[in-house]
């Protein structure tokens, strides 16, 4: 445990000094002196507690087929997931970090119910994503090579259907792989994932919605803090399948922020925003929002990692 709580000190000091790296600061500067623009700077970090209190309500909703935890303790574990996360690529080390706040006996329980989790986060890429990706794709090709790509629009429906005939299957193979990993009982797995009933998935997967309506529109507003005045559904529909593009491609940190901001250049670097404009509102924002959501949610979640150690440390 010990060297678990240097690992992610040292990880939020990499991920500090890459962000004071990779963040413009003259533009922010710039951006705090533009009169009214700190207030969109003040929404998104207002937006944040809504955030993961979203996703600690998405959780909890599963989470209680299988454990009776109080949403207090709910809410512990997500931020202590986050803050193991912070330094993996796609938040893969979330459960790793929810587990460090809970008893042996509970770990079926908690790695069942995030996996269930991270599935409804798909359901929320396939309903809100996939149509900003088509929308923003077809334009860009129409302007490109006036090609169509309206026939694909069905596609992520259909994928959603499958998912849900299909998808059970695959998610009993990812819970015996996370079994397996941890040495934990795989009839207690299987047996609590098969307990979990439509009406507790449907719930799970609107605040899943939910959750990612208001990330893109952190986004959105920190895009307009930083100079790129975006038209409303334009701007979130780029946002929204920016995102789409890059959870399918799981990549560290650093890259998933390259990723991210090349795209946005792609997409948002025409007319009156020129180069190196965009650019750099793009990735400042980009940037920003990485401080906003995941580091500054983590620095509570690492004091429950040291609370931990010095608890299990007396028993």
């Amino acid at each position: 445990m010990r060297l678990l709580t240097l690992g992610v000190l040292v990880a939020f000091v990499w991920q500090f000094h890459r962000l004071s790296k990779d963040l413009d600061w003259a533009a922010f500067s710039r951006a705090l002196r533009r009169p009214g623009q700190w207030r969109f700077l003040l929404m998104a970090i207002a937006l944040m507690p809504v955030n993961w209190w979203l996703e600690a309500r998405k959780w909890h909703g599963l989470l209680r087929v299988f454990l009776p935890w109080s949403f207090g303790r709910t809410w512990r574990a997500t931020l202590a997931g986050v803050s193991l996360s912070a330094a993996t690529p796609n938040r893969i080390g979330e459960i790793g970090g929810r587990l460090l706040v809970a008893e042996r006996e509970e770990w079926p329980g908690v790695i069942t119910s995030s996996v269930l989790g991270s599935a409804c986060q798909w359901v929320a890429f396939l309903l809100l994503a996939w149509p900003g990706l088509m929308w923003t794709a077809d334009g860009l090709l129409q302007e490109a090579l006036s090609f169509s790509v309206a026939w694909l629009w069905p596609v992520g429906p259909l994928i959603l259907l499958a998912g849900w005939w299909v998808g059970m299957p695959l998610l009993l193979r990812g819970v015996k792989w996370l079994g397996n990993r941890f040495k934990l009982d795989q009839e207690a797995l299987v047996t609590g994932l098969i307990q979990v009933k439509i009406p507790v998935m449907l719930w799970a997967a609107a605040h899943a919605c939910l959750r990612f309506s208001v990330y893109c529109m952190q986004l959105y507003l920190l895009l307009w803090f930083f100079g790129l005045e975006l038209p409303l559904w334009r701007g979130l529909a780029g946002i929204a399948a920016i995102y789409l593009v890059q959870a399918g491609i799981p990549l560290p940190p650093g890259l998933n922020l390259v990723t991210r901001t090349e795209l946005g250049v792609l997409l948002w670097n025409t007319g009156e925003s020129a180069e190196p404009a965009a650019a750099i509102a793009v990735l400042a924002a980009f940037t920003s929002l990485f401080a906003v959501n995941v580091l500054l949610p983590a620095l509570p979640g690492y004091f429950l990692f040291v609370r931990n150690y010095r608890k299990s440390k007396h028993q």
